[in-house]
């Protein structure tokens, strides 16, 4: 299987994977090129004539200096013959945001918004990233602006606990009404002796107004899970031509299969071409090596990588996306990706 942006079949391209579905998850471990690919296929996406957004949660920025544009504000950017749109993921404002759309009342959601607890909370705990960009690919989703969202997924040492983050969600608002009987008494006291009234009294604000918000929470929590495994989504898995990397790709790709999220295509990022041998073709000492040291690289990668590409289970594209030469940082770099996307 070439590398090249000149074969590519129905089985090596996204293109059907992206007309079947309005949401994309890009998820894959770190250094694998995830942004880059999610950021090619929305904008693949737009030139063939659709309103396409990608929501990035890129801690080094590099999507927003390959657009050149400033992703914290978010941007669109018009593009030959659809729209492309562009954000980074702002934890603690979309927060804040999602208080303020389900609070039973503007006072809940004042009351939540300014209690110290919550605005520690809302950046700290467990899940809390990898919901909110779950949260606001659903709010995209239905806002009716865009034919496809891309996400590209938080980076993590466990790609996985991007699935799981409305259950943990779920379980953080549970918490509240742990808080009975002579147990709650109890914490109440050692509260109060240990952090004083003022504290006290900010956590009691903290738990009434968080328990104003768990209905309109929860019932999000079970629309982000029926979204994830639903017909709307589609999950690519990002990867690289390594040995190292392509095992924790299998572990992940279980994982999905596991949680029942539905894997639709494999990209494999920075690829080498498969070459033939010079068989003494090249006279120059000096290239003949060079040539002939591609060639073994060549050979080793697909060594480990078409084993990995064979045990993927059928109706799932496999797609190669050649090393580049340089740093991506224009829209003509992420155009030639989507190019050997297949899009």
């Amino acid at each position: 299987m070439m590398a090249t942006a000149m074969q590519v079949s129905p089985d090596t391209s996204l293109a059907p994977v992206l007309a079947r579905h309005r949401l994309v998850v890009c998820v894959g471990t770190g250094g694998v090129g995830k942004t880059t690919v999610a950021a090619a296929i929305a904008l693949g996406v737009a030139r063939r004539g659709r309103r396409a957004m990608v929501l990035t949660i890129d801690p080094a920025r590099a999507l927003g200096r390959t657009l050149g544009i400033d992703l914290t504000t978010g941007h669109v950017i018009p593009v030959e013959r659809g729209v492309l749109g562009a954000a980074m993921l702002d934890q603690k404002r979309e927060w804040d945001a999602f208080v303020a759309r389900h609070a039973p009342s503007d006072a809940a959601a004042r009351m939540l918004l300014g209690n110290p607890f919550y605005q520690r909370l809302s950046t700290s705990f467990a899940g809390s990233t990898e919901y909110m960009a779950i949260e606001e690919m659903c709010r995209l989703a239905e806002s009716g602006d865009h034919d496809l969202v891309v996400l590209d997924t938080p980076p993590s040492a466990h790609a996985i606990d991007f699935l799981r983050a409305p259950e943990r969600i779920d379980r953080l608002l549970d918490e509240p009404h742990q808080l009975v009987g002579a147990m709650a008494r109890f914490v109440v006291r050692q509260l109060e002796r240990a952090a004083g009234s003022e504290t006290l009294r900010d956590l009691a604000t903290f738990y009434r107004a968080i328990s104003a918000l768990v209905g309109g929470v929860r019932e999000r929590t079970r629309h982000a899970r029926a979204v994830l495994r639903g017909g709307d989504a589609a999950f690519v898995l990002v990867t690289g031509p390594r040995a190292s990397i392509l095992d924790d790709t299998r572990a992940l790709a279980d994982a999905l299969r596991a949680q029942a999220a539905p894997l639709s295509a494999v990209v494999v990022n920075r690829t080498h071409p498969r070459l033939p041998s010079a068989h003494g073709e090249i006279a120059h000492p000096w290239l003949h090596a060079r040539w002939e040291e591609a060639v073994a690289e060549a050979a080793a990668e697909a060594a480990i990588l078409d084993p990995f590409l064979a045990s993927l289970p059928d109706g799932i594209a496999r797609v190669l996306v050649p090393e580049a030469h340089h740093d991506l940082h224009s829209l003509a770099d992420l155009d030639a990706v989507a190019t050997h996307l297949g899009i």
